[in-house]
């Protein structure tokens, strides 16, 4: 366990924010789509995807949806301290993204995007992200991207569609892109792997409840997939599978 202090935390909108931890003992350097484990006194401990690293600062992008990550977004102070584990997990090297990409992303699931693009940014430059939210407030957590990829957002509440409404625009258009990477929840994932055709490169970037981040308690399993060890990259192709 990596001990960690809060030195910023900054607000995207109400439910959503970035805290930035400084980790107190070396870490190794985190490949985008990788996870860490956070452990938060007097809560529990729970898998952040990385959503940025720089030197020995560590940042999550924090969303509301229980009571550890409400702690975290609106009680934690600056200055408190948490424990990190890991990396863990399969991350998405350089190899598999070459060419022009298309991202989509449902939600919080932007976070490893966020890193992704600030990790290969030449890389991408140039790239698609699809983007969809609840509300508008929250695809503010986009604006870092603007200068990389091209962006287009819709949130429920503004443009009454999500993000699968929107990639159904772009399913004509898909040979323009080399590959697609999608992340989100559950509901997301298989809609999108089910919607491009199975000849088409794509990733996925699964989610899924995990504890032990090691691949020995077995929360997080699928069929014979391991989303903490084997994950949370996947091809799409085997995706489609497990989800079968």
């Amino acid at each position: 366990m990596i001990p960690s202090k809060v030195v910023e935390k900054v607000f995207v909108c109400r439910d959503i924010a970035h805290i930035y931890l400084k980790l107190l003992k070396p870490m190794v350097k985190p490949l985008p789509g990788q996870f860490v484990m956070v452990w938060v006194p007097d809560y529990e401990e729970i898998p952040m995807s990385v959503s940025g690293f720089s030197g020995d600062v560590l940042r999550i992008t924090v969303k509301c949806r229980g009571p550890t990550t409400n702690y975290l977004v609106r009680e934690l102070p600056v200055g408190s301290y948490l424990g990190v584990r890991g990396p863990y997990g399969r991350g998405v090297t350089e190899d598999l993204i070459s060419g022009v990409g298309l991202f989509i992303v449902g939600g919080i699931g932007i976070a490893p995007i966020l890193y992704l693009v600030n990790y290969y940014r030449d890389l991408v430059r140039g790239s698609k992200l699809l983007a969809g939210f609840v509300s508008r407030e929250e695809s503010r957590v986009t604006d870092e991207l603007v200068n990389y990829l091209d962006v287009d957002v819709v949130s429920e509440d503004v443009d009454g569609v999500t993000v699968i409404d929107l990639l159904k625009n772009y399913l004509l258009s898909i040979n323009n892109y080399d590959y697609y990477l999608v992340s989100g929840p559950k509901a997301v994932l298989d809609q999108v792997v089910n919607l491009i055709p199975s000849s088409f490169r794509g990733y996925v970037l699964t989610e899924s409840l995990m504890k032990c981040g090691l691949g020995f308690c077995g929360s997080c399993a699928l069929k014979d997939f391991l989303v903490c060890r084997d994950g949370t990259l996947v091809d799409a192709s085997r995706y489609r599978w497990l989800i079968s």
